[in-house]
């Protein structure tokens, strides 16, 4: 007479074998019976059978090969937003008008104080987001006034100057880059979890056959 059984834990999976409680395999099982169980017929596992547990390993292989592509994409822009600054600092070898802008500071004194009262640094001018505002900074007197005239009088720039917003920005994207790592990183290591406690079940499968 045939006794079924339902295992749904790795206590009970452990006790059916009559095999010591290992750490790793805990860890592994206890991802797969929190979705999954098995079903017995005289401690022979019926269900899931050889066939599901190898698509099912496929399966979370492939999943695994996606979210991998995915974290080496954010790794590259947690990268790209957390040397944006150091990248900026590059181009000023090879920016014509950034040395047009050094050589007026020593030779303008009227320019060198626009500068400082605007509290423009070279990496807010060189930042490509404040392209436009370089440019015309550097060629037209009336638009410089008015600029140091604003961060001068404007609330706005009180406690903040030009490039703060370009560095909250890139600060944002290094944030969210790296909150996008650690969720997919995480959900690797469920699947690499779940991948060896499917192995776990195939080799009891293959033994009792």
């Amino acid at each position: 007479m045939k006794q079924s059984k339902t295992i749904n834990n790795y206590d009970s999976f452990v006790q059916e074998y009559n095999i010591e409680k290992n750490i790793n395999d805990k860890k592994c099982l206890d991802v797969f019976f929190k979705k999954r169980f098995l079903i017995l017929d005289n401690s022979r596992i019926r269900y899931p059978t050889i066939r599901d547990i190898n698509q099912k390993i496929q399966e979370l292989d492939e999943n695994k090969q996606k979210l991998t592509k995915l974290k080496n994409f954010w790794k590259k822009e947690l990268f790209l937003a957390k040397t944006y600054d150091q990248k900026i600092k590059y181009t000023k070898f090879i920016k014509k008008k950034f040395w047009q802008h050094k050589l007026k500071q020593i030779t303008n004194k009227e320019y060198s104080d626009d500068v400082k009262n605007a509290r423009l640094t070279d990496n807010t001018l060189l930042d490509p987001r404040y392209e436009r505002l370089f440019d015309t900074f550097l060629t037209d007197y009336d638009y410089r006034k008015k600029l140091v005239d604003t961060v001068n009088k404007s609330l706005i720039y009180k406690e903040s100057d030009i490039g703060d917003h370009s560095k909250k920005k890139q600060k944002l994207k290094a944030d969210n880059a790296k909150n996008m790592l650690d969720s997919i990183s995480e959900k690797i290591n469920l699947i690499n979890l779940e991948i060896e406690a499917n192995k776990i079940i195939l080799k009891y499968l293959k033994k009792q056959n």
